[in-house]
């Protein structure tokens, strides 16, 4: 009897132990869960930062809507124009001008939604987004041209009005291309990050009194070709005829400078393992500013 009294006091006190023991790992178990739960503080930007991804998401949707208003112009030239203009040159430009304008808002649509989907702000979102506004601005001048063209057939005083507007919008998407510039010093990466030293030992824009200063001078000398383009369009000092050839050349050359600035424009959002993103090369950026205001320039002298 004296020994299961024993046994039953140890019994009771193990257990008595062994629940004082579970309600102690329970209550540090809920604790550490909850810890860990709390949601962390996020990264605050500075003032006056912008964040790449998001304008470009943002103007996904816009530039997509180019599109449809090319869509809906093509369809007024295959239904609406009497049969002698449907079938003339100046509506087979124009048509050919849609065409590319089509093209080039859905694959800029799709560029710039997927820089708009990069999980971080790196360098080599800048470059990308230079590339993705050659078929943005290509986009946009061509559906202005067009619509010149068409007032041409039928609305003979809006030419000259439709002529400075294609040689502004030409202009306008220089500006615009070269603002990128001015935000690429938000991309860099940080300073305590292994080869940053190095990284920007090889930028061309090392301090955001760079970028704004390159965003200006790329925008000024890009937007020159546009420019003098328009000047001898409205004066009429060079206005060669657009025969067929001329014009096919104008609408393939629209399509490859589409085509080719996309691709780069993938490959300039790739992101390299070892070392961090090479910004934007100062040939590339005179390069997508130029190219758009190149092609603005002939097609506004090539306009009927």
């Amino acid at each position: 009897m004296k020994y299961q009294k024993g046994i039953f006091a140890a019994i009771t006190v193990t257990g008595l132990i062994a629940f004082v023991a579970s309600r102690t790992t329970v209550r540090q178990a809920t604790t550490a869960s909850t810890l860990n739960s709390t949601p962390e503080i996020p990264h605050e930007s500075p003032e006056g930062h912008y964040d790449a991804r998001k304008g470009a998401a943002g103007y996904a949707p816009i530039v997509g809507t180019l599109g449809a208003l090319a869509v809906a112009a093509v369809v007024v030239v295959f239904t609406t124009l009497p049969d002698p203009l449907r079938h003339s040159e100046v509506a087979a430009f124009a048509t050919g001008l849609f065409v590319v304008t089509v093209i080039g808002s859905i694959i800029g649509a799709i560029s710039l939604a997927a820089i708009g989907g990069e999980s971080a702000l790196t360098p080599n979102l800048t470059p990308a987004v230079m590339y993705a506004a050659v078929a943005v601005v290509i986009a946009l001048v061509d559906v202005v041209a067009a619509f010149e063209m068409l007032a041409s057939l039928v609305l003979s005083p809006a030419r000259l009005l439709l002529q400075v507007i294609t040689g502004i919008a030409g202009a306008l998407g220089v500006f615009f291309t070269a603002l990128a510039l001015g935000d690429s010093w938000a991309t860099h990466p940080a300073a305590h990050t292994p080869g940053y030293e190095k990284w920007r030992s090889a930028e061309w824009i090392t301090s955001q009194h760079d970028a704004d200063k390159a965003a200006i001078r790329v925008s000024a000398i890009g937007v020159l070709p546009a420019v003098v383009g328009t000047a001898l369009r409205v004066t009429k000092v060079l206005h060669p005829t657009a025969h067929v050839t001329a014009a096919n050349t104008i609408i393939l050359s629209g399509l490859a400078l589409t085509v080719v600035a996309t691709v780069l424009s993938a490959l300039r959002s790739r992101h390299p393992e070892s070392v961090p993103s090479r910004g934007t090369r100062r040939w590339e950026a005179y390069a997508t500013t130029l190219a758009t205001s190149s092609y603005t320039a002939i097609l506004l002298i090539f306009l009927p």
